[in-house]
């Protein structure tokens, strides 16, 4: 049996974590898994695997002692294949490979950040990410947008290139609420570049109640200008308690094809989504597409009330059709086969 070792730079609860916890799982019964994060958190509470390497000086500045560390793990226990999710674990296991010719290394785009929060410095992190991507043995991208823009802005050879729509195990359905308001979701960290600032101000003045699941340093100032329409439930450990609600919102300045959305349309809600990254193409008639304003969000909730048992239907068929871990997860096995037996 192959040994795989999944490489994330935080064990927080997040969308990287949550697609690595999922990852593990399906690949317990094809590879020994191994994990490779900053500390007992999260992550490494809710997987299984045959061994941890915890080092918080993986989200530190450049280390070479941990490169150096991180390479003695994957000697140790004969690391055949490193699955990289996140910025500085797609760096050190890039670099890793430098030390480890053998082994082979997969880095997975869940939005690339070097183009949608590079500012004026953009143009040295693609090129940086072009460099990296030469070590790589492969890329794997989790949605069409990201594909096009490895392609077309960083320049990454094609041939190198993955795609494999986000999937996620759809979250189990429980009674819906009696409550007749209108409960609007919104799933995320309290934190740039989420834009929860956005729903709060666009629901002033609609019958409707906006809940926030999620923490962060932004949640003093967003509670500050909230009112009495707005509940913070804080951070819950592995929500899933979606069907609650009644319609989903995530508004982000940027994304690559959000899991918490996946989780929101496996349960039927409808969506509203910024029309940022990957977030089109989740949305075909179960939702609504809006740049970061008010005017737009505010409409965008109204139209969602106005079609919600449509939008409702569209979600569950869209998401059973095109991302549902259970029907699809050989896509993976498969894919880190292949890399392997190149």
């Amino acid at each position: 049996m192959k040994n795989i070792l999944f490489i994330v730079t935080k064990s927080e609860n997040g969308g990287a974590q949550k697609w690595t916890k999922e990852q593990i799982e399906i690949c317990s019964s094809s590879f020994e898994c191994f994990l490779a994060t900053d500390k007992d958190d999260w992550l490494t509470k809710n997987v299984i695997v045959k061994k941890n390497f915890l080092d918080i000086l993986i989200y530190k500045r450049f280390s070479l002692k941990y490169l150096f560390k991180l390479s003695k793990f994957i000697q140790e226990n004969n690391i055949n294949i490193i699955i990289a999710s996140s910025a500085n674990a797609g760096i050190y296991a890039r670099l890793v490979k430098l030390l480890n010719p053998t082994v082979k290394v997969i880095y997975v785009s869940h939005g690339w950040s070097s183009i949608y929060n590079g500012g004026k410095l953009k143009f040295i992190y693609t090129f940086i990410e072009k460099l990296l991507s030469s070590l790589s043995d492969s890329i794997l991208t989790i949605s069409k947008k990201d594909y096009d823009n490895a392609k077309d802005i960083i320049g990454i050879n094609k041939n190198k290139i993955k795609w494999i729509t986000n999937k996620i195990y759809p979250m189990k359905n429980k009674q819906e609420s009696l409550n007749n308001k209108i409960k609007l979701l919104t799933v995320a960290r309290l934190a740039s570049p989420k834009r929860v600032d956005l729903l709060i101000e666009a629901i002033k003045d609609l019958d409707v109640e906006l809940h926030i699941v999620g923490d962060g340093i932004l949640r003093n100032s967003l509670e500050t200008m909230s009112h009495s329409k707005v509940f913070f439930h804080g951070e819950i450990d592995g929500f899933n308690d979606f069907s609650s609600y009644d319609i989903f919102a995530l508004i982000s300045d940027s994304e690559g094809l959000p899991l918490s959305a996946l989780e929101a349309m496996s349960v039927g809600l409808p969506m509203i989504l910024s029309d940022v990254g990957g977030c089109f193409e989740l949305i075909e008639d179960n939702g609504v597409l809006v740049n970061n304003c008010i005017d737009e969000i505010k409409n965008a909730i109204i139209q969602c009330i106005d079609n919600k048992q449509i939008f409702s239907e569209n979600s569950k068929i869209i998401f059973d059709k095109k991302f549902n871990l259970d029907k699809n997860k050989n896509q993976y096995i498969e894919y880190y086969t292949k890399v392997m037996g190149n």
